[in-house]
């Protein structure tokens, strides 16, 4: 595969900072996303001590709800009429097309794992706790068969590799209130207005809290030993954040994982203007969706 797509609404801020949202658990549109059912978590918790279980529990998430992991989705098409109508505000918005290669080898990198777009699996029933082979993987990459549709692939990446948060004003305000100082000095403030915040990890403060030493102060004993301290209450407070659907995380690409634009057949005039402009130096082609005059389609040409 050399091209892989996301839809979108247009969003200006899209073409400034070039980020991708990561979606915690409770803003999926799959009310099964991230949700094993318990006997399956059972199943893993029971018969997962294979030599490679601590890789995949650590890899993925040490919590059952799997508050702490986020989802960046993509899709092998850029001409689906369902998807256009479902995710890029009914033919308003756009697709990102995307270099597969460029962007995997990105995310391998930040990451620190290979290969980490995935294909999800469809299928009618989940997982049968009598399986056998069922591992952490299989859980976040698994869908009923009726999204099929979607031929969707995805990054499954820790929330706290976000290289920006935008939170509730007052949620932020919160932390203050319930942390000590020195964990709400891992944060710098970006930009905010009325009613959110948006912030990235400092990291000089990051690097200093990891030269500490470790101290057996750890609310869990367990996480300290698998994660660096900045790791544990990172886990700690992006877990909290993310119970709010209001909470985004963003992940920063290169603009050079971008290839071309789409634009929607009802994308207005006045976004088709500033689109062409935002990416006229950036030397990414575009196009416009028109409708099919014998088939129920889509062609795109060069704008």
């Amino acid at each position: 595969m050399k091209k892989i797509y996301k839809y979108m609404p247009y969003r200006r801020e899209f073409f400034s900072s070039f980020c991708l949202r990561a979606s915690q658990r409770g803003v999926l549109n799959d009310p099964f996303e991230l949700s094993p059912a318990q006997d399956l978590i059972d199943k893993v918790l029971r018969d997962g001590l294979g030599a490679d279980f601590f890789e995949q529990a650590e890899q993925f998430s040490s919590d059952a709800n799997f508050n702490e992991v986020g989802v960046i989705s993509f899709t092998e098409n850029y001409n689906n009429l369902l998807m256009w109508s479902h995710y890029a505000n009914e033919h308003k918005g756009i697709v990102i097309e995307f270099d597969y290669e460029k962007l995997g080898y990105y995310f391998n990198y930040k990451l620190s794992m290979s290969d980490t777009i995935e294909r999800v699996l469809y299928n009618r029933e989940r997982f049968s706790p009598l399986q056998k082979g069922v591992c952490v993987k299989d859980l976040l990459l698994t869908k009923s068969d009726d999204w099929i549709y979607e031929k969707e692939h995805r990054i499954l990446p820790k929330l706290r590799d976000a290289d920006f948060v935008r939170v509730d004003r007052i949620l932020f305000e919160q932390l203050h209130d319930f942390y000590d100082d020195l964990y709400v000095r891992l944060f710098r403030v970006i930009s905010e207005d009325d009613n959110f915040i948006t912030f990235q990890v400092n990291p000089d403060e990051y690097e200093r809290f990891d030269n500490q030493e470790y101290d057996g102060n750890s609310t869990d004993d367990n996480e300290e030993m698998k994660f660096s301290p900045s790791e544990t209450i990172l886990n700690e407070i992006y877990g909290s954040l993310a119970v709010m659907p209001s909470s985004v995380f963003l992940f920063q690409l290169p603009v050079d994982c971008i290839s071309a634009v789409f634009l929607g057949c009802r994308t207005s005039p006045t976004d088709i203007a500033e689109i062409k402009d935002l990416v006229k130096n950036k030397n990414i082609p575009t196009f416009q969706a028109e409708l099919s005059k014998t088939h129920f389609s889509l062609s795109f040409n060069e704008v």
